[in-house]
């Protein structure tokens, strides 16, 4: 059941890096006059949003399943990877909640503005933010479990 939770988990990550990615991408050519305003831009950012709540929802469940683990004493390793993974743990939760507020307030900046160059702006400032945390906390995890 853990496995399947974390497949789902990352997937999840990777498809809401990605569509940041892309709405970064709109925003910035939106900027630059390449790109219209679409519903895209209002759609995109919902999207998003909705899958980094899919990531908080798992992601929570995963971080119980952790700490229930941790506190039972059922992980076998060294001393110094337990407190290291409990910190990532708290550290890596943390971190996401923070990525799926600033993407919820980009995506109210984008569903209630109809300027189509402050829409722009916000979704590269928001969604800009929020690609970048989600980014950082995928080498983060790479660099961890790679190393």
């Amino acid at each position: 059941m853990r496995e399947l939770i974390l497949i789902l988990h990352i997937v999840t990550s990777v498809v809401a890096c990605i569509l940041t990615g892309i709405i970064l991408i709109r925003a910035i050519g939106g900027l630059l006059g390449k790109f219209k305003l679409t519903k895209w831009e209002v759609q995109l950012p919902f999207i998003a949003t909705m899958l980094l709540y899919l990531q908080f929802i798992l992601g929570t469940i995963l971080f119980v399943m952790y700490m229930i683990e941790f506190a039972s004493g059922e992980m076998n390793v060294y001393q110094n990877q337990m407190v290291k993974g409990r910190f990532w743990a708290v550290e890596h939760f943390i971190l996401m909640v923070f990525t799926l507020v600033i993407s919820h307030i980009g995506w109210i900046f984008a569903k209630s503005n109809h300027t189509p160059k402050l829409i722009f702006k916000k979704n590269f400032l928001y969604f800009g933010i929020a690609c970048a945390m989600i980014m950082i906390s995928m080498a983060m995890n790479i660099i961890r479990y790679a190393i």
